[in-house]
């Protein structure tokens, strides 16, 4: 019995179980191992599922956390336990996916994705258009409304259009301006737009919808509409009609002729010169053209110029040689009786003078007439003001003495305007 026992007892005897942290743990068996191998696949085809999902909803996406193996059981498992297989979700199922939270988003995928949300909205509006409360009553086509307005842009520093001036000077100073911020076709017309006023603005409310699809079509509608407000063109015959004044110095004629020839744009040298030669007065420089004639515009004013100079300077020096003079005459005493003019009218004053009442003050009708150059200086006039012996001051004589209002030189030069139908 004895010995069937100690026959049985290396059967019945099994290896001890070892419980705490004295024993080693034992080794994944080679099974294990290639349960984990098979599992790879699976994970990485999850991975792919979710980055598609991800991208296809516009979700921000991280990468998954790392798996690490289960801690190991105290009790040692059995080496021919099977592995369950890892459920894969299916591909349309988003909710069944646990995505990272918000805190755990790194910034840079936030800024790319947002990147790649603003991308996607710009090719749906220019695929669809523009909302449809954008185009409610809107002129412009929806190529025009899908130009994206750059963040630098600005309004160009022109002047605004009512509808009233030469709608070709309008459209050039925009233009200029458009060039130099690089506008594009749509970004043209929506500026463009903006410097509108009043007639022009209420025209453009009247356009239908889409109505401009480019600014070549807008630049014609605007054109058209406001034909009627372009200057007229003058001719090269308009230059002859200029004509120095009487008393005019020759650099106020030549100053009055450049202002005219610049609007007659097909004016040639040789034009310009035989006009400014007709309307030249009889003096010096005219003679010195009928010697010795210039065909070029160009050498007609290098001539000019030394003219003028001289004319400056011979003016400069009667100045000089009046005061001197009227130095000359305050000191001597006079020996004429002293007469009481305390009762007399004031100086350049006509007695029973008759002259056209005014709706505005002479001295403002003087400088109308003075900036369309229709006055003629008196033979008095000076071109540097003597000293100042009185308070009173005429521009039209450019001289202290008398003030503008008691002038009845400038009265009657008024009235010789109004006559001839200047006023």
């Amino acid at each position: 019995m004895s010995g069937s026992a100690s026959a049985a007892l290396p059967q019945a005897s099994l290896p001890p179980r070892v419980i705490g942290p004295a024993a080693d743990p034992p080794c994944r068996s080679t099974s294990s191992d290639t349960s984990m191998e098979e599992l790879s696949p699976t994970l990485l085809g999850a991975i792919r599922q979710i980055v598609a999902v991800a991208l296809r909803e516009h979700v921000p996406v991280v990468a998954p956390p790392r798996l690490t193996p289960p801690p190991e059981a105290n009790v040692l498992e059995e080496e021919d336990e099977e592995k369950a297989p890892v459920p894969v979700p299916p591909a349309g199922r988003r909710h069944d996916i646990p995505l990272p939270g918000p805190q755990e988003v790194p910034p840079q995928w936030l800024a790319r994705l947002e990147h790649l949300q603003k991308g996607l909205q710009d090719v749906k509006y220019q695929i669809e258009g523009a909302p449809e409360d954008e185009r409610k009553g809107v002129p412009f086509t929806e190529t025009v409304m899908a130009d994206e307005l750059p963040l630098n842009c600005r309004t160009p520093a022109i002047a605004e259009y009512d509808g009233t001036t030469d709608p070709r000077e309008h459209l050039s100073c925009f233009e200029n301006a458009a060039l130099l911020h690089r506008y594009t076709n749509g970004i043209k017309c929506r500026v463009f737009v903006t410097t509108f006023v009043r007639a022009a603005q209420q025209w453009f409310n009247q356009l239908p919808v889409g109505a401009i699809g480019s600014f070549q079509e807008f630049r014609s509608l605007f054109l058209h509409q406001f034909a009627s407000s372009r200057k007229l063109q003058k001719t090269e015959l308009s230059l002859f009609d200029v004509r120095q004044k009487d008393d005019e110095p020759l650099k106020e004629y030549l100053q009055r002729f450049n202002a005219a020839a610049l609007e007659v744009h097909a004016a040639t040298q040789e034009v310009k010169a035989s006009a400014f030669s007709q309307g030249l007065l009889d003096g010096d420089f005219f003679k010195s053209l009928a010697k010795k004639p210039v065909s070029k515009f160009d050498a007609l004013l290098a001539r000019a110029a030394k003219y003028i100079n001289m004319e400056e300077a011979q003016a400069a020096k009667k100045g000089t040689r009046g005061e001197k003079r009227k130095e000359i005459k305050d000191e001597t005493p006079s020996k004429k009786p002293r007469i009481d003019t305390r009762d007399r009218k004031p100086p350049f004053q006509r007695v029973n003078a008759v002259y056209t009442p005014l709706t505005v003050p002479i001295t403002q009708a003087f400088i109308a007439v003075e900036e369309k150059g229709l006055v003629t200086r008196p033979r008095s006039w000076r071109d540097t003001p003597q000293r100042p012996k009185s308070d009173k001051f005429c521009r039209f004589h450019n001289d202290y003495g008398h003030a503008m209002e008691e002038c009845r030189h400038l009265k009657n030069e008024i009235e010789r305007l109004i006559q001839n139908g200047y006023l």
